[in-house]
């Protein structure tokens, strides 16, 4: 039997570390030669902890929005069903009792306010790099440590709450170790022992997880700190190799399915902030290298027009749309190469894409025939209106709403057509063009794959609307207009700025990321996120 439970318990608490008490030592050992990480280390995470962001300068804004009251109540529930639906997420949940959920609520709670520091390392004969499995991974192949910095009363809490929250989860008990200070606690392929160093505690799993905690505790006597920084005004900084990420993510003690990582090498990202942003970077490896080299930009500016909300624009996707199983089903022709999509000020339906097609007339007009032949059946016997042949235009329209009226067509002839679709029809005549300043800081990037623009704070409320109207369609319920999500969007709303993303390809296999956000998330994410806070199986 593999330690499923244990592990799984211990991996969620060290997993919910992202987001500022009584203050730490602020001890730093004399600066030393930079530690390497192993080689058998797959994922590595260093949180700073809210209550150091609360004296961040370059936090300052960020911070006073999570200070707000609805952000402080979003929290707490968060914190709360995380810790009392654990038979949700947490496989040997349903045995822990009242006593052991307020327990874990208390170690999540740590986890969000305290600096943390968490590696994993998985040994190289497991896993190949290109992420090959040669047997089964279980924890006789992974050591997982996770350090956090506490004060005495808080040590004292988790070297006592942790077992009330492992020991039901794994019918074992924890057995006091007094040369570490802390505890053992064994099961038959399986060991997991805390232990103190200075103001850090150490929890350690795996078979033999003794060689990094080792590892980790003389990082601490050594520098102060359990991590390898890559720099000192982070926030957040992690480095993952995806592939062993993905065939640890499939083992019995790790239940998540995780095969699109597979494609990945590695990504390292971190946070950090300048006072009034949040500046998000990131880079990441692929697999294997692109064959093809990026086009040239083909801006769909005869489309769009002020006054924008936002703006997206992506290129290199033939390769990726080609093998797609949803575009070969469809047997329309060649893939599109590039994207874009943009919203309008205003309706929270005037959103838009557009895709330059070598053949957008006889595309567009294959795809009409695919729609109306056969996803009308399907739509009809679900009791959804169907597609109709748009009167005016060679495509497709859908739905009986009044705000709402989807549309496919095809613009344009032969080679400078388009597909152009959108929410709402824009008749708007007196069209103004979109801003020529963003255009060409488009088209100068000649290495960009991914620009996105947009204005935050406005664009929340028509994403929510078109959220709802999207719930409404297929059926799903609505977020409630009274739940601390919505209420804290709606603070939010005001406060919020322009956000940017830039990914450029800087080489054939290697991207970097950049953002600069008002709060780190842009609207339709912020969107996706409360929808998962709110599901009532979060965190599923």
């Amino acid at each position: 039997m593999y330690f499923r439970p244990a592990i799984f318990a211990l991996l969620a608490v060290l997993f919910f570390t992202s987001g500022t008490g009584c203050q730490k030592s602020e001890f730093r050992a004399p600066a030393a030669p930079p530690t390497v990480l192993s080689p058998d280390t797959i994922a590595s995470v260093h949180w700073l902890g809210k209550k150091r962001l609360g004296i961040t300068a370059g936090a300052y804004y960020f911070a006073r929005i999570w200070q707000q009251p609805q952000s402080a109540q979003l929290e707490r529930q968060t914190l709360v069903k995380l810790a009392t639906a654990a038979d949700q997420w947490l496989p040997g949940g349903t045995n822990l009792n009242s006593d052991a959920r307020s327990r874990l609520w208390w170690l999540f709670s740590d986890i969000l306010q305290e600096e943390s520091y968490l590696e994993i390392r998985l040994a190289t004969n497991s896993p190949s790099t290109g992420g090959e499995v040669r047997g089964e991974v279980g924890l006789e192949n992974s050591s997982i440590v996770f350090a956090i910095l506490l004060n005495k009363a808080q040590i004292e809490q988790w070297r006592t709450n942790l077992p009330v929250v492992l020991e039901p989860l794994t019918g074992a008990r924890a057995v006091v170790n007094p040369q570490t200070h802390g505890w053992l606690l064994q099961t038959t392929n399986a060991l997991i022992q805390f232990s103190r160093v200075g103001d850090w505690i150490i929890v350690a799993a795996g078979l033999q997880p003794d060689s990094l905690a080792g590892e980790i505790t003389t990082r601490i006597h050594r520098d102060g700190v359990p991590f390898v920084s890559a720099g000192t005004n982070l926030w957040l900084e992690a480095s993952l190799n995806l592939p062993r990420v993905a065939a640890m993510s499939s083992s019995p003690f790790f239940p998540l399915h995780l095969p699109l990582i597979s494609q990945f090498s590695t990504l390292n990202f971190s946070i950090s902030g300048d006072g009034g942003n949040v500046i998000t970077r990131a880079k990441l490896a692929l697999s294997q290298p692109l064959s093809t080299q990026l086009p040239p930009w083909r801006l769909p500016v005869d489309l769009m027009r002020e006054p924008l909300a936002s703006f997206t624009a992506v290129r290199g996707l033939q390769p990726l749309l080609a093998d797609w199983p949803v575009w070969r089903d469809l047997q329309i022709g060649t893939a599109p190469d590039q994207l874009f999509s943009w919203s309008l000020s205003g309706s929270p339906y005037q959103v838009y894409l557009a895709a330059p097609l070598p053949d957008a007339t006889s595309q567009v007009a294959s795809l009409t025939d695919h729609l109306v032949q056969r996803a009308n059946p399907w739509l009809a016997a679900n009791g959804y209106v169907s597609f109709d042949r748009a009167a005016d235009a060679n495509g497709v329209t859908w739905g009986n709403l009044p705000d709402i009226k989807p549309f496919i067509k095809s613009v344009g002839t032969g080679t400078d057509g388009w597909l152009f679709a959108g929410l709402q029809p824009d008749t708007n005549n007196a069209a103004t063009p979109p801003p020529a300043g963003m255009i060409q800081d488009v088209l100068r990037r000649t290495n960009l794959v991914y620009y996105d623009w947009e204005v935050t704070g406005p664009r929340l409320q028509p994403c929510l609307q078109l959220n709802q109207t999207v719930r409404l369609i297929t059926r799903q319920p609505q977020i409630s207009m009274d739940s601390a999500s919505i209420q804290w969007l709606g603070m939010l709303i005001p406060r919020l700025g322009t956000s940017a993303t830039i990914i450029n390809r800087i080489g054939p296999a290697e991207f970097t990321l950049y953002r600069r956000s008002t709060l780190g998330l842009t609207a339709p994410e912020l969107h996706l996120l409360i929808g998962w806070l709110e599901s009532p199986q979060f965190p599923r």
